[in-house]
């Protein structure tokens, strides 16, 4: 029963940090809305996304994996340290759903950590999802070839032309 009143705990916890993230935008306010946070509420918002990517639940880490590419693209000086972890264990764990270990990924690139970066470039190696593998190797040949978007903080999947290799 405490797993599951914490999971629910944890979902609505990310349900309200999503609302509070997303909310504005459909309110027609600006993006600046998220800058203008006090950091006391970013933390709170940090640790509720925290919460939701070490829970049991594939949908809720999906979630909060996409929660922390909007929060990092939407206020790319937080650190977002805190989610590091908790994001590679996701992309380490071969049992998970095939689509949350690619968003854990994707933030994991998006963070721009090098702890965060290897852990992709090895999930690009060894790992036995085919889609998670492709992914990770498009995002370590991205950052090692100097493609990847740094003015965005992702990659840009574009193809390679003929003789550019």
């Amino acid at each position: 029963m405490k797993g599951k009143k914490h999971s629910i705990v944890a979902a609505l916890c990310l349900v309200a940090g999503g609302m509070l993230c997303t909310a504005p935008a459909f309110a027609g306010e600006s993006d600046d809305y998220i800058g203008s946070l006090p950091q006391q509420r970013i933390d709170l918002i940090e640790q509720n996304i925290v919460n939701a990517l070490q829970s049991n639940v594939p949908g809720m880490q999906a979630d909060a994996a996409q929660l922390v590419r909007d929060l990092s693209s939407l206020r790319p000086e937080q650190s977002l340290a805190g989610c590091l972890i908790p994001l590679m264990a996701i992309v380490k764990n071969e049992e998970l759903d095939s689509g949350a270990r690619i968003l854990a990924a994707l933030a994991l690139d998006q963070l721009d950590d090098p702890m965060g970066n290897f852990a992709v470039s090895r999930m690009a190696s060894f790992t036995s999802d085919p889609k998670l593998k492709h992914v990770c190797g498009w995002l370590t040949y991205e950052r090692k070839t100097g493609r990847h978007n740094e003015e965005k903080g992702i990659a840009s999947f574009e193809p390679i032309e003929e003789g550019e290799e």
